[in-house]
């Protein structure tokens, strides 16, 4: 069996079990497979997984083969029963351990700010976030919890405006923002990406991710500069969220001069019925005093 066709083989057998991701672990030589769901992380019987299988999924994803033991992201796409599905690729490893996990994407669903927002009290409060032309907007919630299905419902309803993002990789192609791709390998550097957006006017600058103490100064820089600025983050709650900004190395009078709101997010699934749901919180600053 070819690499290619046991990589299409290993996607259908996530997208039957329904997962969300794939962990394939090396150590010393053995490999390991096991699939994330929504419930559980179940460990399969696997087929034989080889060294030359990993970097085959390495050179899939665009990844320096150089620079194995540096951590890198690429991103591959795969057209399955006329589907096409996005794969994030992270990839670790030293002298005794391999890691591979791959992440399965769909685009995420833009809905309605009405769909998203039943209650009216919160979807008003949105709209007023929304309409602000400088200050940040973070959109926060665990692995899996809907984050981007959020922000870029949200962008859907400001396609009027003009919209930049920065992302780290890009996954999902959208008409109404021009969006740019963070390259280290070919010197391009996420502060290379802010300067060149902020050339360009736009009125609203989209960070895809906040990963590290870099990404958020540059995330709080921008929304001094005029802009509204939007972006994700993983956390565990709404406090959290304050938390780990001051562990990133923000002030907390920035935070308080510059952070809008906080959306966080939970999704709830039922087993039943097989069906997700979404519960939003929102914390405003309103007076500039979020974070004491």
């Amino acid at each position: 069996m070819d690499y290619e066709t046991k990589f299409r083989r290993l996607i259908l057998t996530a997208l039957n079990h329904k997962a969300t991701d794939i962990h394939i672990t090396g150590k010393d030589g053995r490999y390991s497979l096991e699939l994330r769901t929504m419930q559980e992380l179940i460990s399969l019987d696997r087929p034989v997984m080889t060294d030359g299988f990993i970097e085959f999924l390495r050179y899939r994803a665009n990844l320096d083969l150089f620079s194995a033991f540096k951590p890198q992201t690429g991103r591959i796409e795969i057209t399955l029963s006329e589907v096409k599905y996005f794969i994030r690729l992270a990839s670790l490893k030293n002298r005794r351990l391999d890691t591979i996990v791959l992440r399965i994407l769909n685009p995420p669903t833009i809905l309605t700010l009405e769909k998203l927002f039943p209650n009216e009290a919160d979807r008003k409060n949105i709209e007023k976030l929304l309409k602000l032309k400088s200050g940040l907007i973070l959109f926060t919630g665990s692995t899996g919890s809907g984050k981007s299905t959020t922000l870029y419902t949200c962008l859907k309803s400001l396609d009027s405006q003009k919209i930049y993002s920065i992302e780290d990789p890009i996954e999902f192609q959208y008409d109404h923002i021009v969006q740019m791709e963070v390259n280290p390998h070919q010197g391009f550097h996420f502060e290379d990406a802010i300067k060149q957006v902020l050339r360009h006017d736009p009125n609203i600058i989209v960070i895809g991710e906040i990963r590290d103490p870099q990404e958020a100064n540059a995330a709080f820089r921008c929304s001094l500069s005029g802009h509204l600025v939007l972006s994700t983050l993983h956390t565990n709650g709404l406090q959290k969220t304050l938390t780990r900004l001051i562990e990133f190395g923000i002030p907390k009078d920035l935070i308080n001069q510059s952070l809008n709101a906080i959306l966080y997010q939970e999704l709830d699934y039922d087993t039943k019925t097989d069906k997700k749901s979404a519960k939003i919180e929102i914390l405003n600053n309103a007076d500039h005093s979020i974070c004491p």
